[in-house]
């Protein structure tokens, strides 16, 4: 067990517990609250304040201290901070607690902090903020004029409009997936190996609940997608993390780890990864879909960046067809608001993947795969080719800044050509410390441990150079260097 003191507040909290560290807090002082042990006006520390004495995010704090204020328990004035409540609010508030509320009685949430703290950096858009948390298609090449007109010729047909079409998705946007995959080396794919997702990230949750169940280990990379970490968090799955190098997934890890024990599923980014846009070489994939085969286990491909890379690298779809479950999207390619992803599955599994596609949402827009179908034959390869000539020229513009304004230890990882940077810090600068910096002087990202499924990401960050205007770039990290210094005195 790991714990965590506050001096002078009578607070314990347990790292290793199920139940999320803002409930610990919350509960914490409320009970010092109601018993007396916190007084009658007592003065709290002020959230940043509080989150570095109990080493947890400043988010943390304010998620806890809003239960507070909503239970009557503690009073926020602008200039006076956070107050324990006068006694009779107080005890108003204990009687009203006498019951339990129902949603405390919950089964427990399998999920950590990450969610909240994505949610809530991802959500700030305080005037004058450069933020580089959303990884998001960039501003320019702006694909709207096309897209508009797409969906303009779709909208004058009403069976797009009044329809809800096939779970299984529009028949010609699949047949034009199945199309494109085959051009990439997967042969075998036709449009029945195809699903149509509301976004890839819901074939993440459709795969982990079909092919695993509650106590099973997965393998997955370290670092890995945090929305891919969460999904397999909620599910009770429990990852065997596998390390990436500079070409991607250590496979020699993989089969030592196969050689005793049984994953469901390997989960795998092979294709400018995320976070750190490696592409995992030639070698490593044939000998990924060799020992996958060899051990009866699946491999669970997300490939949301694969048409972007510069040296595009067969899928594993193609090396083991019966034995990989291919994702995509066109949210990261296109725009996010699409919400239209794709899964290739062999044909043994297609149907079992079906029935929880239509448990979620029985069908993806109709209206959207159709004006998709129309862009693809339109102007989505132009884009693509003007998308990956930006994501090359963002990159440069941030070495340079890199080069002018941050300290001598700090380290980029990766290659160019990427919507991310993976940033390695030395051991004296932690990434939470440095976010709070960060953020103090207009600059935000996201820090290393929300990659990791255990533990790990301390001294990582990943900056998504897209989330900005390419302008902002050099001025975002001219404050990030301006946070380090300041930390290192």
């Amino acid at each position: 067990m790991s714990k965590i003191g506050a001096p002078n507040l009578p607070l314990q909290l347990d790292r290793d517990s199920i139940v999320p560290l803002y409930r610990q807090l919350y509960e914490g002082l409320r009970e010092a609250i109601l018993s007396g042990s916190l007084p009658e006006s007592t003065r709290l520390p002020p959230e940043r304040a509080m989150a570095e004495r109990l080493e947890i995010n400043r988010s943390t704090v304010v998620r806890a201290y809003r239960e507070l204020v909503a239970d009557g328990l503690l009073d926020q004035r602008v200039g006076s901070g956070s107050r324990v409540a006068s006694r009779k609010r107080a005890s108003a508030a204990g009687e009203r607690g006498a019951s339990v509320p129902w949603w405390v009685t919950l089964p427990p949430w399998r999920v950590g902090e990450f969610p909240m703290v994505l949610g809530e950096l991802a959500a700030k858009q305080e005037p004058g903020r450069i933020s580089f948390v959303q990884g998001v298609a960039p501003d320019e090449p702006s694909p709207l004029v096309e897209l508009a007109g797409s969906f303009a010729r779709v909208a004058s047909d009403p069976r797009f409009i009044l329809s809800y079409g096939d779970s299984e998705g529009y028949e010609p946007l699949r047949e034009a997936i199945s199309a494109r995959m085959r051009a990439r080396g997967a042969r075998s794919v036709i449009a029945k190996n195809v699903i149509v997702l509301t976004g890839s990230t819901q074939g993440i949750a459709i795969v982990a609940q079909s092919l695993a169940e509650a106590g099973d280990e997965i393998i997955v990379e370290s670092p890995s997608y945090p929305g891919a970490l969460q999904i397999f968090q909620i599910c009770g799955l429990r990852a065997i993390p596998i390390p990436v190098d500079d070409e991607g997934m250590r496979v020699d890890h993989v089969e030592a780890i196969l050689r005793t024990r049984r994953p469901r599923f390997i989960y795998t980014m092979p294709s400018m990864h995320n976070p750190t846009n490696v592409t995992m070489n030639a070698d490593r994939r044939e000998r990924l879909a060799t020992i996958a085969r060899r051990a009866g286990v699946p491999i669970i491909e997300d490939d949301p960046y694969g048409p972007l890379a510069s040296h595009r690298e067969t899928p594993l779809l193609a090396l083991a067809p019966e034995h990989v479950v291919y994702l995509s999207t066109f949210s990261k390619t296109v725009a996010p608001s699409l919400r239209v992803g794709w899964m290739v599955a062999p044909r043994t599994i297609v149907d079992r993947l079906l029935m929880r596609k239509q448990a979620y949402d029985m069908a993806t827009s109709l209206y959207v795969q159709a004006a998709i179908v129309d862009y693809l034959e339109r102007g989505y390869d132009a884009h693509i080719e003007q998308l990956r000539e930006e994501l090359h020229i963002r990159r440069k513009i941030a070495d340079e800044a890199i080069a002018k304004y941050w300290p001598a230890g700090v380290r980029a990882i990766g290659p160019s050509g990427g919507f991310y940077l993976w940033v390695a810090t030395p051991r004296e600068m932690r990434a939470r410390p440095l976010l709070d910096a960060a953020e103090r002087l207009g600059a935000s990202f996201l820090f290393g441990e929300a990659f990791f499924a255990n533990s790990g990401g301390d001294h990582n960050f990943r900056l998504a150079l897209t989330a900005v205007r390419r302008d902002e770039i050099p001025e975002g990290i001219r404050r990030i260097g301006e946070a380090m210094r300041s930390l290192r005195g």
